[in-house]
């Protein structure tokens, strides 16, 4: 144990002379989660704004004056659309939708025949579905509302239209509905726990390699699995580091939202925060030894980049695992690193209770891999084709 601490500290020092890694790594972490809630809170900020202003676009509204009196009266503001509304749509420069009434409008209406009128917008552009919803809405109100003066004009209750009732309630609690625009958190926390330390992995193993410092570093009267040990507690040192730097940020970050409805819905707290880190620092630890290891076969740091993307590829398609399953929440993913730390971390984020099988398993399964990495790292660097093999 003491021969591993003295390689912890001989690592250490070693990758902080290498300040520009550790700064750029430190730098990143502190402000990933600020700037991305400025960057959504401004977004959906936007999207409220544009929303309230109630904007509707009507094809030349002269062609149906009684809907545009009817929008008006609806609190829209109606506005002519542009002579080239339809390439303007599909750019994305009018994010909004458009309706195209047809010349004779008015002359239709007061036969009481059916009236098709086109409403004109491109999906496409998430800018403008809210303000497609709004248009929509409005015409559907102006349906109901004419439908209702022709069945009264002949006598006919409207309420034969509806016989059942519909009266819609959302089970949803309020933080519920905020871990879907959290979402990004966990993923993102992930994701640093994987690249946290991915320099240093790489340098305490294919790095040594490479620099010809790996044999006289076996040479010394230390066991092999102490030495191990000692450069992953220095990997693993890093990853914790910025992990908890990262939660800080996003903690931060979320005093600074400017869109009220999102700071109402998206609630990041102290329990969170916690909750967050007993599931990250055990994933962190399985990250760097797995990370460690894949390094060990590369003969050149750059091989090594390789094999490690490959791990990040992996953990970044197993992380969507939870959002694709039939079943939320089951069993069976508490035991799959990455899917159990997601699924962990998203039912914290809903103010679900957590049981003691949701922290334990995933880090268990974590810890223990990452053991069994450890072990296997050992027994390759007695390997001479492992220690000797060079670019």
């Amino acid at each position: 144990m003491r021969a591993g601490w003295v390689v912890f500290l001989k690592e250490l020092k070693d990758a902080v002379r290498d300040r520009r890694s550790w700064i750029v790594a430190l730098a990143i972490s502190m402000f990933s989660g600020p700037v991305l809630f400025t960057i959504m809170s401004s977004f959906i900020a936007g999207l409220e704004e544009r929303a309230a202003a109630r904007e509707v676009f009507v094809h030349e509204p002269q062609r149906a004056p009684t809907l545009v009196n009817f929008l008006e009266r609806a609190g829209a503001t109606v506005k002519p659309a542009p002579p080239d509304y339809l390439e303007q749509l599909r750019s994305g420069k009018l994010q909004n939708a458009v309706i195209v009434a047809p010349t004779d409008f008015e002359s239709q209406f007061d036969t009481g025949d059916s009236v098709t009128v086109d409403v004109l917008f491109d999906d496409s552009h998430e800018r403008a579905q809210p303000m497609v919803r709004t248009t929509t809405g409005l015409l559907r109100a102006f349906n109901r509302e004419v439908g209702m003066q022709r069945l009264i004009a002949r006598g006919v209750s409207p309420q034969l239209l509806t016989p059942v009732e519909l009266e819609e309630q959302n089970l949803a609690p309020a933080q519920s509905r905020g871990a879907q625009l959290l979402f990004i958190v966990p993923w993102v926390a992930l994701l640093v726990a994987v690249f946290g330390a991915l320099s240093v992995a790489i340098d305490v193993s294919a790095g040594e390699r490479e620099r010809g410092s790996l044999e006289p570093l076996l040479m010394n009267p230390v066991p092999v699995g102490a030495l191990v040990l000692g450069k992953w507690g220095v990997v693993m040192a890093y990853s914790t580091l910025i992990v908890l730097l990262t939660m800080a940020g996003f903690l931060v970050s979320m005093r600074f939202v400017s869109s009220e409805t999102l700071s109402a819905l998206m609630q990041l707290h102290w329990r969170e925060v916690g909750i967050f880190c007993l599931v990250l620092l055990p994933f962190a630890a399985l990250m760097a030894a797995i990370n460690m290891l894949a390094a060990t076969f590369g003969r050149s740091h750059k091989e090594a980049q390789t094999y490690v993307s490959y791990i990040t590829m992996a953990v970044q398609f197993a992380a969507l695992v939870p959002i694709f399953a039939s079943q939320r929440d089951a069993l069976w993913q508490l035991f799959v690193p990455s899917v159990g730390q997601l699924s962990v971390l998203m039912k914290a984020l809903r103010g679900e209770p957590l049981a003691a099988a949701d922290l334990l398993i995933p880090a268990l399964v974590c810890l223990g891999l990452a053991a069994l990495c450890l072990v296997i790292q050992s027994l390759l660097l007695r390997r001479e084709a492992i220690v000797f093999a060079r670019a």
